[in-house]
C-alpha cells in the first residue's frame, strides 16, 4: 500500500511495474525498479521516491549543463526552422502572467533560469529572482540576477510574501511532497500574487509515465484538488500551447478555496493513466520482439532523448546499435551511451532497422516527413 501524494488515499498494487534499471529524465540509470500507482479518488498517478533524493538533485541532476547553449527542441517547422524549448516557454510565460510594470518574479527551481533570462530581456522592467536546491547553476545567473536576488538550498525568510509572481517550469513532477511545494510557493507570494507552473501532461506525452525521477503525473483533476487544498484559485490549465505539458496559472487566495471543475473527472483521469501504463507494458513486448528479430544485427535509434534512451536500455545488449539520430543541432558531434549522435539524413547505410524513440502520438508524422528515413529495406520498429 502507498498513499496518494495529493489526497492521501491509500493505493494498492501498482498499475505499471518494470525491473531495474530505471531511466531518469536526464537519461541516466538508477538501480531501482519503476512502479506507477494510480489514485482513483483524485486521478493522480505517482512513482516511488528515488533513493537519496536531496543528494540526487544537489550533485547528480544536471539539466542543460552539458554546454552553455544546451536546450531542447520544442518544434521543427516545415522549412526546418527549429524553435527551442526555453524560447517558447519565455514567450508563453509572459503572455500567461501579464505582469505589471516592475514586477518582482521568482523562478523557483530555476536551474540555469534560461526562461527567466529571456523574459528579462524582453521585459527590462522585471526584477528577477532565482532559487535552486543546488549551487551548480549559480554561474549561469551571474551578470543578470543581482546577488541579493539569488538563493540556493533554502529561501530567505525576507522573501516570503514579497513576489508578484512565482514561476516553476517542469519542477513539481520531481518533488516527493507536491502539496508542501505548493504551500511554500503560496507563502512566497503577495496577496493576489500569481503562480505559473508547467508540468508534463502524461496524456499528451505517455513517456512521462516511465521517467524514474518524475514522481508525480498530474491530471487536470488532481491539479485542481492540489491547488485548492493549499489556497490557490485555479485560473488556467493550458494543455494546447505546449503539447505534452500543462501550463497552469493560479492566484493566491486568503479564504478557503473549492476545487475547480475540470474537463475530466478523477475517474476518467485514473482510467487514462491506467491505459498509459498498459501501453508501456505493450511497448516492452514490442521491443523484446524487435530485439529478437535483429539480434546481433546493426540498427539505429531515432531520438537521443528519453524515448530513444529507454529503447537502448532494453535492446542495447541484444543488437548492434550503430547510431542515434537526432535533429537537435546542439547534439552534433556528441555521443550517447558511447554511440555517435548523427543527423537523420546521415543514417548509416549498414543499419537494417530504425527503432523509433519519439512520442508515439507524434512519431509517425515526424518520420514520414523525412524522405531519407524511407530507404527501401529499412524496417521501422515503433513503440
Amino acid at each position: 500500500m502507498t498513499a496518494c501524494r495529493v489526497c492521501s488515499t491509500h493505493i494498492g498494487a501498482p498499475s505499471y511495474e518494470a525491473p531495474a534499471p530505471a531511466l531518469t529524465s536526464g537519461t541516466t540509470l538508477l538501480d531501482v525498479p519503476t512502479r506507477v500507482f494510480v489514485c482513483g479518488t483524485c486521478g493522480h498517478a505517482q512513482s516511488d521516491d528515488i533513493p537519496d533524493i536531496q543528494a540526487f538533485y544537489d550533485t547528480e541532476y544536471r539539466i542543460s549543463l552539458s554546454s552553455e547553449n544546451h536546450d531542447q527542441i520544442f518544434a521543427v517547422a516545415a522549412d526546418g526552422t527549429i524553435t527551442y524549448r526555453t524560447d517558447h516557454q519565455a514567450a508563453l510565460s509572459l503572455r500567461l502572467l501579464d505582469l505589471p510594470e516592475g514586477a518582482s518574479i521568482l523562478d523557483y527551481g530555476a536551474a540555469k533560469a534560461d526562461t527567466l533570462r529571456k523574459m528579462a530581456v524582453a521585459r527590462e522592467d522585471l526584477r528577477p529572482h532565482v532559487f535552486e536546491v543546488s549551487s551548480d547553476y549559480a554561474p549561469a545567473w551571474q551578470g543578470w540576477v543581482p546577488e541579493a536576488a539569488q538563493a540556493t538550498y533554502s529561501v530567505p525568510e525576507a522573501w516570503r510574501g514579497t513576489f508578484d509572481a512565482v514561476m516553476s517550469h517542469f519542477v513539481i513532477e520531481h518533488v516527493a511532497d507536491p502539496i508542501g511545494f505548493m504551500r511554500d510557493v503560496h507563502d512566497l507570494l503577495r496577496a493576489d500574487g500569481t503562480f505559473l507552473f508547467s508540468i508534463p501532461d502524461v496524456a499528451g506525452n505517455p513517456g512521462d509515465m516511465a521517467v524514474a525521477d518524475h514522481l508525480n503525473h498530474f491530471s487536470e483533476a488532481s491539479l485542481a484538488h492540489a491547488l485548492a487544498s493549499v489556497g490557490f484559485e485555479l485560473q488556467v490549465i493550458d494543455s494546447t500551447s505546449f503539447p505534452g505539458a500543462f501550463f497552469v496559472v493560479a492566484k493566491r487566495a486568503e479564504a478557503t478555496v473549492e476545487a475547480a471543475h475540470t474537463s475530466k473527472s478523477a475517474a476518467d483521469a485514473a482510467k487514462e493513466a491506467r491505459d498509459i501504463c498498459a501501453f508501456w507494458d505493450r511497448a516492452s513486448e514490442t521491443l523484446a520482439g524487435g530485439a529478437d528479430r535483429y539480434a546481433k544485427r546493426k540498427v539505429a535509434i531515432y531520438g537521443a532523448g528519453f524515448y530513444g534512451s529507454w529503447i537502448y536500455c532494453r535492446i542495447g545488449q541484444a543488437v548492434d546499435v550503430v547510431a542515434f539520430l537526432d535533429r537537435n543541432e546542439n547534439m552534433k558531434g556528441a555521443t550517447h551511451f558511447g554511440i555517435p549522435v548523427l543527423s537523420p539524413e546521415d543514417l548509416p547505410a549498414e543499419a537494417e532497422a530504425l527503432f523509433i524513440g519519439l512520442n508515439p502520438l507524434k512519431a509517425r508524422a515526424a518520420i514520414a516527413a523525412q524522405p531519407w528515413l524511407q530507404r527501401p529495406g529499412l524496417d521501422h520498429v515503433w513503440l
